[in-house]
């Protein structure tokens, strides 16, 4: 796979709006770019990294009350000595898997990227465990808004369960509709840490850990009608998204971080020139996607990887998770 070189040595100068975090660096980090050369060499291609189907209770709950019992997919890092970060890993409206059963091969990437980097990562799959096919059309019952963050908390708290998960350094990521999730789940008014906060009072009165930083790619939703123009979070926060995305553009996204930013949030945004939807999936080829044919609007999806911008977006997403949460 070609590294784009100059896109790492420039990482830390080219952020659009780029805030700057008291992040600490892990001991064994030295720089962006030796973190990226080492997952490029690392050997994880083809590798058979395996994962675990786990049953986890999202903070959503039924008619009855009782919780809904989500499906996730565990992928523990690779070679790890001792407990590890994690990253929570929300799908997009197609849902996690492909027509043949499979693991969406973004996911899987991203997963196994991740892992050669010391990270667990907690996939989670809210609609096959919901018997809810595709929203990329025409919406559904499993929003964004609503119970798409109560899952991610959910995730987030039995992370923090596991002995061999560092607690305190669990960050979320998502793609397009999981993106969206992303942007509710971090807000003021996150219906994942309202219910959080509803279900886990300590004794002590001491929250648990919340999420310390989040990666949403060509989020959904990514507007001020839709969060509302009070918006902002306190968790660092990297949007990246395409220029030529038709699907979920960029300037509505575009004007909302600039508001957000001035209320203080720590928001690392980009914008790659010529890049669609889907531009860091690993060779996909760009195409039409008329199957999901918005009815109201009629706009016709792009979806495709595009190269440079996909490397560049490795590159920073690399970055960015080493100082959030080191390994």
């Amino acid at each position: 796979m070609p590294v784009n070189f100059m896109g790492l040595t420039r990482l830390m100068s080219s952020t659009h709006r780029m805030r700057r975090s008291p992040f600490r660096l892990a001991r064994r980090v030295t720089s962006p770019l030796a973190i990226a050369l080492a997952c490029l060499s690392s050997g994880w291609f083809g590798s058979a990294f395996a994962q675990e189907k786990v049953s986890i209770p999202s903070l959503d709950a039924d008619s009855s009350g009782a919780p809904v019992m989500i499906d996730a997919y565990l992928f523990r890092a690779a070679n790890a000595s001792g407990p590890t970060p994690a990253v929570v890993f929300m799908h997009g409206c197609n849902g996690m898997f492909t027509r043949k059963g499979k693991i969406d091969a973004r996911e899987l990437d991203w997963a196994h990227r991740l892992n050669a980097q010391g990270y667990a990562v907690l996939a989670v799959d809210s609609f096959t465990s919901r018997a809810q096919p595709s929203e990329c059309a025409n919406g559904g019952p499993v929003r964004p808004s609503v119970e798409r963050p109560r899952d991610a908390y959910g995730a987030l708290r039995y992370l923090q369960s596991l002995p061999d998960i560092r607690p305190d350094r669990v960050a979320l990521m998502g793609w397009s509709h999981g993106g969206g999730t992303v942007l509710f789940s971090v807000g003021p008014k996150s219906p994942g840490r309202a219910k959080d906060a509803q279900r886990d009072a300590k004794p002590d009165g001491k929250p648990a850990p919340d999420f310390v930083a989040a990666v949403a790619f060509y989020p959904g939703w990514c507007n001020t009608r839709a969060q509302g123009a009070d918006w902002s979070t306190r968790i660092p926060l990297l949007i990246l998204t395409g220029a030529d995305d038709v699907w979920t553009k960029a300037a509505p996204c575009d004007a909302f971080v600039q508001d957000a930013t001035a209320q203080s949030a720590p928001i690392t945004f980009h914008i790659y020139p010529g890049a669609v939807h889907d531009f860091d999936y690993p060779n996909l080829p760009v195409r039409n996607r008329p199957e999901f044919t918005n009815p109201r609007t009629h706009v016709v999806p792009i979806t495709g990887t595009q190269p440079e911008a996909r490397d560049d977006a490795i590159a920073r997403v690399t970055a960015f998770f080493a100082k959030a949460l080191g390994t």
